[in-house]
Formats: structure tokens, sequence, C-alpha cells
């Protein structure tokens, strides 16, 4: 059985409240491998205020870069088609800069190289150990840009190399200055056959390694650790220590019972790290700069670490209901389900479809992919409330990721869940033949959506959800209610059949809340979600222009969550747009297409690719850790 990255979490994937209370430790910075007066601590936080917008997740770009060493090209014998190591060396940083690489595990960082990237680059990045502990060791420095990070802990371990000589190569712990976030960064050289044959000291050397990141993650286990290097190994190095380890490589692949699945393509150059880090954008450059520059591809990616809220939080799983023509103004918040969720949770009245449209379907896609509508400016493309046999690849003109992309492809399950033949729409643009690859841990495969269950009427469907939840509950849940439209448009949304069925909606959602609760697989780590997909107006259903149409609530309910909040007190990053139908523009008002990259941001995950609506995944639901 192959372990899923969120549901339930890895070991160390979250950090216990507790530990995220713990109060930062103020320290120096120590110069020598092996002494330091700052120990790792838990990250800091502070309980949500409201009127101060809490932060996103910190992303930040990684790297690992063999420089090929100055003595490879500045001496007699020069390494042909290449140019001496200073014109190089700023061919390098150039990468950097290009790059927006924020830390980065050199190797061959040879005495020439040092001199000058200290000379020229001294007051933008930091460097450890450079010739602190000796020219050996200073091949394998690490730097970190200090207008974004800051050295806590300076250290080094002993790691074999040509001919089991052993070298003192460096680990850093490392604050983030704007979050405080903290996280380890391992950088090492493992020995080539250049001098004879080596596996045996590269294994020894991936024993240490191990030995370290799980030590680190032990005594400090709210801090990530990161590890880099030239391996000189592909399978031998990678199954070992994913194997050993919590380790997870940037391009994928991963251990467990089965065996070990190796990411494709592998090199000998290696970017890693730990919970509760994901990695997106991994890259092995080989463009002309840096081929001009070493005779290694430049790794690259960046690593996304949630907010300490989202870290603390016990939040697994979350379930998203989407309701078809539930407008704002016929909710009554005074009791019954609607009560309890404006009671104990996050909610406003006053949220807003896409601006292009107030139909179903596009409303639909937009809250998964946390896209807008329009093809032109990168949405989805689905202009129509109707399923025409077609896919979001297709209507977009590119592919577009959805929160069942993500949360499939970090080993989570997925579940869609319908009574309307559009949805299927939903379910065929991400099914076996066309979602995505997953360059993500194991791969999981290309059918994003592992279970679509189309029901006759929303009460089976809610009964089917219900049992699904008490059963096998999956990592991210989607259920379509769309009877509430259907007797909207036919009999009049101020009908009093209409809003009997509001009625009936909210027994529904109470229903489901109460299955929540009563499941121990679920209490005390669900998000609940409610939102409309579109509201509505007697005689103008799907009329852009008119406030009943584009006015929908947008709730959130589980643990953790801000009891009776308003979102928009809550995040001041988004405007009320009182009456009016607001942009994408910031200020902007919360558009329902905010949903995706919430639920990927609960669930500790990064946000979707070409994502417009919390890309920055601030949107915030939770009360944070204690500071």
């Amino acid at each position: 059985m192959r372990p899923s990255r969120i549901a339930p979490p890895r070991s160390g994937r979250r950090l216990t409240t507790a530990l995220l209370a713990t109060t930062l430790l103020l320290a120096g910075v120590a110069t020598s491998a092996g002494s330091s007066s700052a120990a790792p601590s838990a990250q800091p936080g502070a309980r949500t205020v409201l009127g101060e917008q809490p932060p996103g997740p910190l992303t930040f770009q990684v790297s690992s870069f063999n420089l090929l060493g100055a003595g490879h090209t500045d001496g007699k014998n020069p390494r042909k088609g290449f140019d001496k190591s200073g014109p190089r060396l700023k061919r390098a940083i150039e990468l950097l800069d290009r790059e927006s690489i924020d830390v980065v595990g050199f190797q061959e960082m040879h005495k020439a190289q040092y001199t000058k990237f200290t000379k020229w680059e001294s007051e933008r990045f930091g460097l450890y150990p450079g010739a602190a502990l000796g020219a050996a060791p200073m091949h394998n420095s690490i730097a970190w840009r200090t207008a974004q990070w800051r050295a806590l802990r300076t250290e080094a371990i002993k790691i074999p190399y040509f001919k089991g000589n052993e070298i003192k190569m460096p680990y850093v712990l490392l604050e983030h200055v704007e979050t405080g976030q903290q996280a380890w960064f391992l950088n090492v050289h493992n020995p080539a056959d250049a001098r004879g044959p080596a596996q045996k000291w590269r294994d020894e050397a991936v024993r240490r390694e191990s030995a370290l990141v799980n030590r680190l993650r032990a005594e400090h286990p709210g801090v990530p650790v990161f590890l880099t290097g030239d391996m000189n190994d592909r399978d031998e190095f990678f199954c070992p220590v994913v194997a050993r380890t919590e380790l997870e490589a940037a391009n994928g692949g991963g251990s467990d019972d089965s065996g070990c699945q190796t990411p494709p393509a592998m090199k000998v150059d290696w970017l890693l790290g730990t919970a509760p880090t994901v990695f997106t954008g991994y890259a092995a450059l080989t463009d002309a700069l840096v081929k001009s520059t070493t005779d290694h591809p430049v790794i690259v990616a960046d690593a996304v670490v949630p907010p300490p809220a989202v870290q603390a939080s016990p939040i697994d799983r979350v379930v998203v209901i989407g309701v078809e023509g539930l407008r704002s103004s016929a909710l009554d918040l005074t009791s019954g389900a609607y009560g309890r969720l404006a009671a104990e949770g996050a909610v406003t009245l006053n949220a807003r479809t896409t601006v292009e449209s107030t139909s179903p379907l596009p409303n639909v896609l937009s809250m998964l992919t946390g896209r807008r509508v329009d093809a032109a400016a990168l949405g989805h493309g689905v202009t129509y409330n109707n399923d025409r046999g077609e896919v979001v690849r297709a209507t977009a003109g590119r592919y577009v990721s959805s929160v069942f992309d993500l949360v499939h492809n970090q080993g989570g399950r997925t579940y869609l869940a319908a009574n309307r033949n559009r949805i299927d729409m939903v379910d065929r643009s991400w099914d076996a033949a066309n979602g995505g690859r997953d360059p993500y841990g194991f791969d999981d495969g290309a059918d994003k959506v592992d279970k679509y269950f189309r029901g006759g009427n929303d009460y089976r469907l809610v009964e089917d959800l219900r049992a699904r939840l008490e059963r096998r509950p999956a990592a991210f849940t989607y259920a379509e209610l769309s009877s509430l439209d259907k007797v909207g448009r036919k009999s009049g949304f101020g009908s009093a059949r209409y809003t009997k069925f509001v009625g009936k909606i909210e027994r529904m959602i109470g229903r489901t809340m109460s299955s929540i609760e009563s499941s121990r697989k679920l209490a005390g780590r669900t998000l609940l979600v409610v939102a409309g997909t579109n509201g509505g107006v007697d005689g103008a259903a799907r009329d852009n222009e008119r406030d009943g149409n584009y006015t929908v609530p947008l709730m959130a309910w589980g643990p953790g969550v801000v009891e009776g909040a308003d979102l928009y007190d809550l995040n001041p990053q988004w405007t009320d747009p009182g009456n009016e139908q607001d942009g994408y523009e910031t200020p902007a008002p919360i558009h329902t297409g905010v949903v995706a990259n919430l639920a990927l941001s609960v669930l500790g995950l990064p946000a979707l690719p070409g994502s417009l609506m919390n890309r920055d995944q601030r949107l915030n639901v939770l009360t944070g850790p204690l500071g």
C-alpha cells in the first residue's frame, strides 16, 4: 500500500499545535562548524487578528549547482570548450538571478571562484563554509540571499570522498526573514570513480547523509530538511536515501514496501526535501547559458512550505458542496445548518460568481481550477452550461490543472458527485485519457478523479456521499447539488416552492455535517466548504448583470476555522463589493473561484499552476497557532 502524503498524512507531515506554539528563540549566527548558540525552534505564528491578512505559504527557489571547479579550467590542461573560471562564475551569478534562486548548494567552488564570489556578491549572499574550514570544505559551500534568509546555525558532517578520505561538508539552519520559517540545508559531493572505484564510499556517504537527515528531523520535527548535491549516482543514491528517510525528490519517484520507483531521466545531481515541503517546477537546466558555465545541469525547483496555521492544523480532508441556484438572500443564518455554518465557521453572503458567467458549469470549473472563464485571459474557456462532449484542455487551448490533479498527484484519493450530465465534462477532462502526468512522488497515473458518482437526484447523491464519507472518505470531495436551480428557474426564485427547497438543501448539508462529526476518520480533521455556484433572479436566471445572479454565499466550517467570522473581515486583502460585480483585479471581491486554492492550502499543497483567484493562497479561514 503506497503511503498518501495528505490523507492520512505521512509521519512528520503535520506539526503539533503545541510544538508550533513554542516561542521562537532568538540567537546569533555561528561561524564555525559544530559551534552555535542558536537552537532551532518551532515555527513562529500568531492567532489570526481581524484586520491583518495572514501570510500565505512560503515559496522559494532552491538549487543544486556544480560550478565546474576552477581547477578543471584554469590550469595547464584546461577542459576543452570552457572559459576560465572568472567568466563562467559571472554566468553562474547570472543564472542565480535569472532563475531567482534563493538558496543554492554549490559543488566544486574552488578558491578562485570563492574569492570572486565573495568579492562580487558578499552584499547579496551569505556563504558557508567558504574558507572557514579549509580548502576542501570550501568546494561545497551553501549560499543564500541575505535579503530573504539569515543563518542561525552552521555545522559540518564528515563525508568519505576519494579513497575514503573524509571531508567536512556543510549543513546550515536558515530562517526566512519575513515569515520566520526555518529550514536545514545539507549540501554534499559524493566521490566519483575518477580515482578508482568509489561505490563503497558513495554508499557510506549516503548512509551518513541519511542518518543526519533523520537526526535533524527527530530533534527538530517542525523544521524541513533539504539535501542538495552531486551524488555521482542515480538509482544507487535515490533508492536508499528515500527508503531510509522522509526525503522526497523534487523530480518525483519514491519508495515503499513494494519497492523503489525512480524518477524519469535521472541525473547525478539531486535536490530533495522533507515535509512539510512540497516541490513544484522542477527543472534540470541545460540551456546555452548553462552549457557555457558548467558541465552539469543546474537543478532548480520551487519549494513550497505551508504557513504555520496550516502546519498546525489537523485538516487532511476537504469536502466542497456546490449548490446551484443558491441566492444569498434566501438564507436564514439564525438556525439549522446554515445557522451552524455561520456561528461555528467563517462565512460571507456577498461572494461572487465569475465575472463572465452566472451559469453553474463555468463556475464549477472555476471553483476547481482557480481560473476565470475567458480562455484568452488564461481561463478555462467553458462558457456554456451543458455537456458538449468536450474537455477543458480543448476549451482552454492548453492543459488546465484542477484540485483533482494536485490531490491525486500527492497520493490522495478524490471523489466527484453530481446528478446532472453537464458535470460529466468535469470527470472527462481529468480522466485517464485526458489527465496530465504526475511529476510528484509516486506516479499515481493520469486519471485524477478516482470515483465519479452520478445520482438521479440530490437526496440520493447526498446519501451516497454520506455513506462514502463514513466508509472510505477521499482527501478531496466535490459534490454538486442541482435541484434548487431547477426549481428556481421553473417556479421562480422568490416562490414558496423555491423557499421550501432551500430548506431541503439545508437539511442535506446538516446531515453531511452530522456524518463528518460522527466519523472517526473525519471528525476533527475535515474542512467543509459550501458555496453557491450561481444565484437566481426571476425571469433572468442567467443575466450576468443582475446582482441576484452573481451574489452567492461562501461558507467554511471545520477544526480551527475562526468561529462566527465574516470572510471579508478575516481577509482584508479582499474587498466587499457591496452590490457591484467587481472584476478580478486587486483589490477584488471574494469570488467562489478562490475555493480551489483554499482547499489546496489547508491540505498543505501548493497553488494550481496558472490559477488566478487566490493564487497566493492567502485567503484564510483558520485560527493561527499561538505565538
